[in-house]
């Protein structure tokens, strides 16, 4: 009886430059794919209430907004504890800070993706990018 063996590794065939081609477009497809999916979505005025209201807005490291409803903002950043009142005029998410202004707020437009937001300034430079997460318990 004669016994037959089969290799464990498979027989690897010769690249071609349209096996080469179909693997990139394969690649292609799956990235765009993705994209589609990773969508910003810009917030009119009561979206943008409704988003942050109550909540707490972070990147996780280095900032943390948190949003009241009565207009104050408690914000971390880089370590530095601030305060600021928040308003939204149009659909643009005002941010008045005393250390930069005490009179003219900063307006950003907000696109959301998911539960992520992204405040965007007139020249469309992302300002801040964080997480909006249930507000924190104040520590007793």
């Amino acid at each position: 009886m004669t016994k037959k063996t089969f290799s464990s590794v498979p027989q690897r065939l010769p690249s071609s430059p349209t096996r080469h081609l179909a693997r990139l477009t394969a690649a292609g497809a799956v990235f765009c794919a993705l994209a589609a999916t990773a969508k910003e979505v810009p917030l009119t005025g009561p979206q943008i209430r409704a988003a942050i209201s109550g909540k707490y807005v972070t990147d996780e490291h280095h900032w943390g907004h948190k949003y009241f409803a009565d207009g104050r903002v408690e914000r971390l950043e880089n370590g530095r504890q601030r305060s600021a009142r928040w308003s939204v005029k149009g659909n643009q998410l005002c941010l008045l800070q005393p250390e930069i202004s005490k009179d003219e707020p900063i307006c950003y437009q907000v696109l959301r993706d998911g539960q992520k937001l992204q405040y965007k300034d007139d020249a469309q430079f992302v300002v801040y990018r964080g997480l909006v997460r249930p507000m924190p318990k104040r520590e007793p």
